[in-house]
């Protein structure tokens, strides 16, 4: 048996095993999900009350969606050193990436600690919402999209749900590149790739246009709502971090770090099983 599934954490009672974190990826993300495993504790009293966790950030693990679209390098190994470096102390990991989980069997291993989904935690979010036969919107990095990552996953965990995309729809790879893309990096550079100013440089607005980011966001939940989305999961974990958390113009928003860490402090404090 992988040892990381039995160990058990010193300190109050209450916690019985490590969260991991995999950050850096890009580094606001990660604060995000540790201010959600925060928020998932609503009775804590004092810092003892709160779960316990230990992160690598590694910021300079290769870009996920570069190397999926544009051979670009691969992320798998700073990914693996960033599981050994929590691997002594965490009993699973959290990765606060959706792209990086297109990776996700490269990175598993009985060296390393389990992996708690995000993924799959968004899909079971999108199940309780709208039911087995819902109409799910994406917005998300190409990367993830083109992959297939979560309707792929839902055909396992929530066959009939139906996915829509900016790419499903009419001028779809103008809309992605204009509504998602541009927000999360920045305006595109001449060539190829990007020059910066997007979600992951911690800006609020686009350095050229001056159009705030949430806007931009915004737009693209429209069309999906348009197209027919019942709930719209924000399948890149910048995409909060500027659209915020709720709804837009009456769509439910899915935050996959938000559910993601409700669970993480289930099975922290042992009242819940790894899935």
């Amino acid at each position: 048996m992988n040892d990381h599934a039995v160990r058990q954490t010193e300190g109050p009672a209450r916690w019985t095993s490590t969260i991991g974190i995999i950050g850096g990826l890009g580094p606001f993300a990660h604060l995000d999900f540790e201010r959600h495993l925060l928020e998932a504790t609503p009775d804590a009293r004092n810092d003892q009350d709160h779960p316990p966790w230990i992160l690598s950030s590694m910021p300079g693990t290769p870009d996920r969606t570069a190397a999926l679209l544009a051979g670009g390098p691969s992320p798998v190994p700073a990914l693996r050193e960033s599981l050994r470096r929590v691997a002594p102390v965490a009993d699973f990991v959290v990765i606060p990436c959706n792209t990086a989980h297109v990776f996700i069997d490269a990175l598993r291993g009985p060296e390393l600690p389990p992996i708690l989904s995000i993924v799959d935690e968004s899909i079971r979010a999108a199940l309780a919402q709208v039911g087995s036969t819902g109409r799910v919107g994406i917005l998300a990095t190409t990367g993830t999209l083109k992959t297939g990552l979560y309707p792929s996953r839902a055909a396992i965990l929530a066959p009939g749900l139906a996915w829509i995309s900016l790419l499903d729809l009419p001028n779809g790879s103008k809309a992605q590149e204009r509504l998602t893309m541009r927000p999360i990096y920045g305006p595109p550079r001449e060539g190829g790739g990007f020059v910066g100013g997007g979600i992951k440089a911690g800006h609020s607005a686009d350095p050229v246009t001056g159009r705030p980011h949430r806007e931009t966001l915004a737009e693209g939940v429209l069309l999906l709502r348009d197209a027919g989305a019942e709930v719209v999961v924000m399948a890149c974990t910048e995409i909060p971090l500027a659209l915020g958390r709720g709804r837009v113009a009456g769509v439910p928003l899915i935050d996959p770090l938000a559910v993601t860490a409700r669970t993480a402090v289930a099975i922290a404090s042992g009242r819940h099983s790894l899935p």
